[in-house]
């Protein structure tokens, strides 16, 4: 089979815009992970800093506190405002029930 020597110096570049291709899609999804363990990782450090204040008022006063807003009044806790904290407190000598979600972005 003859080749047009005018189609050589194309042929050539295929692997190497192939593989540049291929790194192009391998980078857009390694910045997607990227962001997702971002995201986990801020509602960790979130639910993390919310207990530790939470322990850090029982250990002063012997009591847990009535709520989010006594441990940011008191304790100087500072929640994003891009994270809901739902708060359940059952007894003042009972550890209460901590969970931190991202909030829903409405379109």
């Amino acid at each position: 089979m003859k080749v047009n020597k005018s189609l050589v110096p194309v042929l050539k570049c295929i692997p190497a815009v192939l593989i540049f291709a291929l790194i192009i899609v391998l980078a857009v999804f390694s910045f997607n992970d990227i962001g997702e363990n971002a995201n986990s990782e801020g509602l960790s450090i979130t639910e993390k800093a919310v207990k530790r204040a939470i322990i850090t008022c029982y250990a002063q006063e012997g009591a847990y506190p009535e709520s989010i807003d006594y441990l940011k009044e008191n304790y100087g806790l500072r929640i994003s405002d891009e994270y809901t904290v739902f708060y359940n407190m059952f007894a003042t000598n009972i550890m209460p029930d901590v969970r931190v979600e991202r909030k829903q972005v409405s379109k």
